[in-house]
């Protein structure tokens, strides 16, 4: 189901930030749309920053207007999408975790070296929400990696509150008491809300009340996004970090609009995953190690492999530093434990872009989407394959050729100087002569003496 944002302010693309080129076309190699069919020596035309053509070479006209990029030889594939991130952020302040007013929007930092790589990187679209350590954290907001500030960044606001069951102090079921009583707080406002509206209603229509005044109480503005979040007009992205508190998730999923953000150890709970209706989100950490308790032997797991076995949708995330910070590695990671390639491809564009309600925005390589594509050197899971240009809606927001932090790390030292023959003394600079020391200074005979045979003071 392709699921439009929560609230209806949210659901509207935001302006391009991206100076769009008004005709590109793209001439890939090899174009991979994801939702269809891989074409060879295929061409993208977008007009007005949205794909308007895809199809072989010899049945596009390209306008004598556009911009072409040549990519013969390179693969072309849509920009990642990434579903859940908390990177990008200026730190991570969650001592108070029951701020469900605030917005991410505060504190994404447009000069984060992380939203720098993720373009360096491929990917287009990410959606940036609050710590995994808060309570009712704030809601999120989806953004692409490019532009001076957060305004410029913006695809989507207000895309949902983030919640947690990771026990921060007191253990397990204390933050499972602290996260119901919080939500539970939230319906008996909206309860004695709804009992006051209606209290006004009933006078007004018995007379005790004038008839043309109005009832102009609001929503508290500190408690409308959770209002939204229980009256199931938000999503809830809920990080649940272990199997143990499964159950509470799937009790908690059951009245609210949740999408689950898992943490690695998973593995014990994935039958009950199969219970839910929406993609979970997987941990960067797809693989770890665990010893049986019987035989001391450690086994490894894959949870986008477990997930896939028993019929789970999922979407991967990108770390913050590492190897899980490459979508080359967490695609090669899924397929080298046994995950089909197009599920795993699918978990970085179609399904997150589904998930966050964009599956008409971006994802994938169709008509009417935004035009947005990556062009790699070879294939997407390969380590030594990188991506050369990134195009975000119709404009070129990437050029690896220009990246000036690549120019300043793979700088190439300057040739040495060729010597003369002669080796390095022919070189030298013939030694000045040395400067005679003047004659001292004297009034009398030229032996130093006075005239009457005896010298100067201090002669000798």
């Amino acid at each position: 189901m392709n699921r439009p944002l929560p609230l209806a302010a949210a659901a509207l693309l935001l302006a391009a930030s991206v100076p769009s080129q008004d005709v590109l076309a793209v001439k890939g190699g090899q174009v991979v749309t994801v939702s269809g069919p891989t074409i060879d020596d295929g061409v993208v035309l977008i007009e007005n920053g949205r794909i308007t053509k895809v199809a072989k070479a010899a049945d596009v006209e390209i306008p004598w207007t556009a911009k072409v990029i040549d990519a013969t030889g390179k693969v072309v594939m849509p920009t990642w999408v990434v579903a859940h991130s908390q990177a990008g952020q200026r730190g991570f302040n969650e001592n108070m975790q029951n701020v469900p007013w605030l917005s991410v929007a505060d504190a994404i930092d447009p000069a984060a070296i992380w939203f720098e790589d993720a373009l360096r990187n491929g990917i287009g679209t990410i959606h940036v929400l609050p710590g995994n350590q808060t309570l009712l954290g704030g809601a999120g907001m989806v953004v692409r990696p490019y532009g001076r500030t957060v305004e410029d960044m913006a695809v989507a606001g207000n895309t949902g509150v983030k919640l947690s069951l990771l026990a921060t102090g007191g253990g397990r079921l204390q933050q499972i008491r602290r996260l119901r009583r919080a939500i539970e707080d939230v319906r008996e406002y909206v309860a004695d809300f709804d009992r006051r509206k209606a209290e006004f209603e009933q006078e007004q229509a018995a007379g005790a009340i004038a008839a043309d005044k109005t009832w102009d109480e609001q929503i508290d503005r500190t408690k409308r996004n959770a209002v939204d979040l229980v009256q199931k007009k938000a999503r809830g992205w809920l990080y649940v970090p272990s199997a143990a508190e499964l159950d509470e998730a799937l009790r908690l999923s059951q009245q609210l609009d949740l999408v689950l953000v898992l943490g690695r150890n998973i593995d014990e709970g994935v039958p009950l995953l199969t219970k839910l209706a929406q993609p979970v989100v997987l941990d960067a950490e797809l693989e770890y190690f665990e010893t049986d308790d019987e035989t001391q032997k450690e086994r490894k797991l894959c949870t986008a492999k477990l997930l896939a076995d028993a019929g789970v949708p999922f979407v991967l995330s990108i770390g913050d530093g590492g190897p899980t910070a490459y979508p080359w590695w967490q695609l090669g990671t899924c397929v080298r434990n046994g995950v089909d390639r197009q599920k795993a491809i699918e978990a970085l564009t179609t399904v997150p872009a589904k998930l966050l309600g964009l599956a008409d925005q971006v994802g994938a390589i169709a008509e009417g989407k935004l035009g947005n594509l990556q062009i790699l050197t070879g294939d997407p899971l390969q380590a030594t394959t990188w991506v050369e240009t990134v195009v975000l809606e119709g404009a070129v927001a990437y050029e690896r050729s220009k990246d000036p932090r690549l120019k300043l790390l793979f700088v190439e030292p300057k040739p040495a100087e060729p010597k003369p023959a002669g080796g390095d003394k022919a070189a030298e600079p013939p030694a000045p002569a040395p400067t005679p020391a003047p004659a001292p200074a004297s009034t009398g005979t030229p032996d130093g003496g006075t005239g009457d045979g005896k010298p100067q003071d201090g002669g000798r």
